[in-house]
């Protein structure tokens, strides 16, 4: 949020908990209406924004997937989607720091 300029007045009151991965609330700061643009995709999109440590900086639900046509992979790092042909908006190839990764590694 600070990277992007977006100030705390700028949120709208939410009074959203979060239930994380580890079963832990997580009560929403706000929520903020926004043009997304991934590549060659446009989405006024609704981000719930908290404040907590995480290994990613976005997080987004089926319903967005849905209505924007995505086919996200984790497995490559990409996600596909149809605009006039098939377009493919490429991640980090390597989203994980050495830290993080035995979360996302663990077997």
């Amino acid at each position: 949020m600070m990277k992007l300029g977006i100030t705390m007045n700028e949120l709208c009151r939410s009074h959203l908990m979060i239930q994380g991965f580890n079963q832990g609330g997580q009560r929403v700061m706000g929520i903020i209406k926004i043009e997304l643009v991934i590549g060659d995709l446009k989405s006024n999109t609704l981000f719930h924004v908290i404040d907590a440590k995480t290994s990613y900086n976005l997080l987004f639900g089926r319903p967005w997937v849905h209505e924007n046509g995505k086919v996200p992979s984790t497995l490559h790092q990409c996600s596909k989607f149809y605009r006039g042909g098939v377009k493919k908006s490429l991640g980090k190839v390597k989203p994980f720091t050495e830290a993080k990764s035995h979360f996302a590694d663990g077997i």
